[in-house]
């Protein structure tokens, strides 16, 4: 086959017709994709609940093992003059697993057998393979009124009339000429329209459905018009034309009481359906994300690194506001080097582990503020950090710090580090700014960027604690620049990850492995400990969080926010601000940043 030819399961022969039945092998094509192997079945509960468009058969699907409806030209048997011609074109190693997976049913269909059987017995979850499969969202054509009814005779299927020539056509060319009538196959997945039917069609439509004499009536007339001749035009009128007598048999139908209380309960069902089906089902059908498990610290474990420094611990008490993935890390380890440190968290049951090492928990912000001599925040946002100063029991209700020292390690913007600021020295205190540039292993290792703005004196009084957190610290000058520095650092870092998770997204897509791809860059003058380290997160898929998406994504916001002020042009952390966006709602807000990579993927 030329390599300009496209993959296509619709045939020159338009009057070509194929009868499916479940257990029937077929070629099923979907939009973006080329024909994929898989089976005519019954289908899932969840799948009933959808609408869908006329003409269409559930499909279950190799290689990936879901279902989704599809319409029959878009169907072609597995075994036919066309299976060559489809199975030797390139194609990516999901296909191959699924070309492997079809062979393996034919030889022992058991195993398969019985995950469809108890799929049809419960809703179908879909999974990451599923997403790629309805990337391309859904079809905004409308939505066909009635489900097929099958013929008791002959098993044929009526449907309602569909004009041939609104699927989307498949790119590889089959020679419908062949007399050769191949095993049925099963079907490809429909699109899911994207407009909700008008509540007079649906009304209409449901109770069509529920008198059996009017479906036969209906039945009749769609089965000859959608033997006629006729072209798009006319597909067309049809579809207006049963739209028309389906209204009328409604009318006819409600004239008695028992017609009228069907035609009330299909109305209400379908009104729930619709609500349900068009727009929903791309987001409720995507990948099944599962949280990761919250990390519980190990207060036993002990860094090496951070057992070779000498570090003498200052006589100084240290409070701690804030006990999340950073601030629990760094707290660990002052109170390994000795330090004397007061905790306190919004989540009391987190502050057990530091109280049995040693540490002292208060109710509240403004109790640490009076116990300790230095105050730490570390919190997930400037929002929080505000709150934790001006709110209810905060920092500043204390009317007078008696010159005791805040220093505030959130990733903040500078506005809000300089209110901040403004408010502890109105209140008799010094403030510092220091933000925490790594991720939560650098920080258990005591390998931390230490980025530092604001009292100079608060600065050599925290050296021991920066000690033991940081390898390296910086004093930057005035308020606001420690929070400049981190984030243009953080812009950096976002659009490296963004780069590359589509890079390993392309080379996924021509089966290239990721690891090989991750050895040549290790060996080129791009690599850098955190490319690489990101991207053997992203080969294994192992998201375990290291720096959540979600502060990533904060990250971008407030660079953004900055820029705004400065009418400082910035389109490329834009769109990565976009892409992680997307990254959060597609649920793994909680995992770790290089996360991003399923969004580039699918």
């Amino acid at each position: 086959m030329s390599k300009n030819k496209k993959l296509s399961l619709s045939g020159g022969d338009t009057t070509e017709k194929f009868i499916y039945k479940p257990k029937d092998l077929i070629w099923a094509k979907m939009k973006g994709f080329t024909p994929w192997p898989g089976m005519i079945v019954d289908p899932p509960l969840d799948l009933l609940s959808q609408q869908r468009r006329a003409n269409t058969k559930c499909v279950f699907f190799f290689g990936s093992r879901n279902f989704a409806w599809i319409e029959e030209n878009n169907i072609k048997p597995f075994e036919g003059p066309w299976k060559e011609e489809l199975a030797k074109v390139s194609k990516p190693a999901a296909f191959r697993h699924a070309m492997t997976d079809i062979e393996k049913y034919i030889d022992d269909p058991a195993e398969v057998d019985e995950q469809v059987n108890k799929s049809c017995g419960a809703p179908n979850h879909a999974t990451e393979a599923d997403f790629d499969k309805i990337r391309d969202g859904l079809d905004s054509e409308e939505i066909a009124g009635e489900e097929a009814t099958a013929d008791g005779n002959n098993g044929v299927v009526a449907h309602v009339v569909g004009s041939p020539d609104e699927g989307d056509g498949l790119d590889v060319e089959i020679n419908a000429d062949s007399s050769a009538s191949p095993v049925p196959t099963p079907a490809v997945t429909t699109k899911v329209a994207g407009k909700r039917t008008p509540k007079a069609k649906s009304v209409a439509a449901t109770s069509v459905k529920s008198t059996k004499g009017l479906a036969k009536s209906a039945q009749k007339r769609r089965t000859s018009a959608q033997h006629s001749p006729s072209g798009p035009s006319n597909a067309k009128r049809g579809k207006r034309e049963v739209s028309r007598e389906a209204l009328q048999d409604a009318d006819e139908a409600s004239s008695t009481p028992t017609g009228r209380r069907r035609v009330e309960t299909d109305a209400l069902l379908a009104s729930i359906a619709a609500k349900r089906a068009p727009n929903a089902i791309a987001l409720l059908d995507r990948p099944v994300v599962t949280r990761p498990e919250a990390q519980v610290i190990d207060m036993t474990s002990r860094s090496n690194t951070l057992a070779d420094r000498e570090i003498v611990p200052s006589e100084q008490t240290f409070g701690f506001l804030g006990l999340g993935m950073m601030g629990s890390t760094i707290v660990k380890d002052l109170i390994y080097t000795g330090h004397k440190v007061v905790v306190w968290n919004r989540t009391i049951d987190k502050c057990q582990p530091f109280a049995e090492a040693g540490a002292e928990v208060k109710d509240t912000p403004m109790d640490v503020v009076e116990a300790a001599d230095i105050i730490f925040c570390c919190v997930s946002d400037p929002k929080g950090a505000k709150d934790l100063v001006f709110g209810n029991c905060g920092v500043l209700q204390l009317k007078d710090l008696n010159n005791k020292a805040y220093v505030e390690m959130s990733t903040i913007d500078p506005d809000t580090s300089l209110d901040i600021g403004e408010g502890i020295k109105q209140c008799n205190g010094r403030y510092l700014e220091a933000q925490i540039h790594g991720s939560r292993q650098e920080a258990a290792d005591g390998m931390l960027i230490i980025l530092a703005g604001g009292d100079r004196s608060v600065f050599e009084e925290c050296h021991s604690c920066f000690k033991t957190i940081a390898k390296n610290t910086f004093f930057l000058g005035n308020i606001g620049n420690a929070c400049k520095v981190n984030l243009i650092l953080q812009t950096i870092l976002g659009v490296s990850l963004v780069g590359l998770a589509e890079a390993l997204a392309l080379a996924d897509r021509f089966s290239i492995s990721l690891n090989d791809i991750i050895d040549i860059l290790d060996l080129t003058s791009m690599k850098s400990t955190m490319l690489l380290a990101k991207g053997k997160e992203m080969a294994k898929g192992d998201f375990n969080p290291q720096q959540p998406l979600s502060h990533m994504q904060r990250d971008l916001r407030l660079v953004l926010n900055m820029a705004e002020n400065l009418d400082q042009s910035m389109p490329v952390t834009s769109i990565t601000n976009e892409v992680f966006k997307h990254t959060k709602r597609l649920g793994y807000s909680e995992h770790d940043s290089s996360a991003v990579f399923v969004r580039s993927r699918f």
